[in-house]
């Protein structure tokens, strides 16, 4: 079995690792570290599996190159689940050398993806594609430095309080606006299109895509040495690149179609308006008050881990665990139009209860509205979570073949 083959087990990985992070919820604050613990397996366990399995896939399908060696992929799937699941042990337990251990093999995972993804495009016979592959190469080079910054921090090497919120702040930025972000900013442009059964636009993204990668650096960096000028001119260029990306996908909608919008297009553009709104409150935020940014953790937390980057997850879920399935295509279609049951109701409850949850941490309502419209949010999450896992039993309800019909004609 080749590389393309292990997609499969990364999927069933990362919605492993999403359920625990909702679990994880559950536990008392003390011992989940208030919202590190969700947070960390959401981000570093699902986001990132899902990731290194999809980036794989995704490269070499877009550089018409053969996909990894079995034996690579394996090494390279073993190495960032057992490195996340070594941190999230370890740091509630208070072992910094757990910790250590997780993040240098998590590290060696991401590294190993960066090599498997530069072999594969050296060997590619369609260089086309050069935006997605230097995003692709500027999340990994983010992922590399959010680790080695997060191995500081989990061991114990930073004393000096100050510092260590510098550090984390900058850790953040380069696995949530650099890694998760950047892949999904360049799977976007032809995933998107893919989703919606559109033709590509024409989009010069080169500029998007060096506004958002130089954002991230010059926004990392700043955080990291304290050079608020920096930071904040580092905030205003990634959302400009997210500007542009949003013009992208604008256009992207506006092409013209002949089927229904599916579920999983509709979580991908909410996601987007998370992703633009969330980088242009930062911006601002960085402008107006230089420094804010620790103050501003909990809206940063919930519009671009929650809003941006989950829900980018849970969409494309919906789309890819349907059409990767075996069999014969209107298996498939069955399986497409499963997803949709109560779609729309999931999007927007969902969102809204997100919208809450921002409300509350911005200081615009009470905490018990935050509250509320987080466990709204998270059930919305479930349902779609939920979908993700049984769509092939879903299939087979009375209806599906007249919803497939509708949904995703032949």
């Amino acid at each position: 079995m080749r590389g393309r083959g292990w997609i499969g087990p990364y999927h069933v990985a990362g919605r492993l690792w999403l359920f625990a992070a909702a679990l994880s919820l559950l536990l008392p604050t003390d011992a989940r570290l208030g919202l590190w613990l969700p947070v960390h397996l959401a981000l570093a366990g699902a986001v990132s599996v899902s990731i290194s399995g999809n980036l794989l896939s995704f490269t070499a399908a877009l550089a018409a190159a053969p996909a990894p060696g079995t034996g690579a992929v394996a090494t390279q799937f073993a190495l960032v689940n057992a490195g996340a699941a070594l941190v999230a042990a370890g740091m509630p337990a208070g072992i910094p050398w757990l910790v250590g251990l997780g993040g240098s093999l998590f590290g060696a995972g991401m590294l190993l993806l960066a090599a498997l993804a530069l072999r594969t495009w050296r060997r590619a016979l369609n260089r086309r594609h050069v935006v997605t592959v230097f995003l692709y190469g500027s999340a990994l080079a983010a992922v590399l430095a959010g680790v080695a910054l997060g191995a500081l921090l989990g061991a114990g090497a930073v004393r000096d309080a100050q510092a260590y919120l510098a550090l984390r702040s900058a850790h953040q930025v380069l696995n949530v606006l650099g890694f998760a972000s950047l892949t999904i900013a360049g799977t976007l442009v032809t995933f998107l299109p893919t989703v919606l059964r559109v033709r590509m636009p024409a989009w010069r993204g080169s500029t998007a895509a060096a506004l958002l990668a130089s954002g991230v650096a010059a926004l990392a960096g700043g955080l990291a040495l304290r050079a608020d000028g920096v930071a904040a001119a580092g905030a205003v260029a990634f959302a400009l690149g997210m500007a542009g990306l949003a013009a992208m996908a604008v256009r992207t909608a506006r092409m013209p179609r002949r089927w229904p919008v599916p579920v999983a297009a509709k979580h991908l553009v909410a996601a987007m308006g998370w992703g633009i709104a969330g980088s242009v409150a930062l911006a601002v935020r960085l402008v107006a008050e230089p420094g804010s940014f620790t103050g501003f953790r909990d809206v940063f937390l919930s519009a671009a881990v929650a809003g941006w980057v989950i829900q980018t997850l849970l969409g494309a879920w919906q789309y890819l665990l349907p059409v990767q399935r075996p069999g014969h295509p209107d298996r498939r279609r069955r399986a497409l139009a499963a997803v949709e049951i109560g779609g729309n109701l999931q999007v927007l409850v969902g969102n809204a209860g997100l919208l809450a949850v921002v409300l509350e941490a911005g200081g615009l309502l009470p905490s018990a509205a935050g509250a509320l419209g987080a466990w709204v949010a998270l059930a919305a999450g479930a349902v779609a979570l939920a979908k993700a896992w049984t769509h092939p039993w879903l299939a087979r309800l009375p209806g599906s073949e007249r919803r497939a019909a509708r949904m995703w004609p032949t």
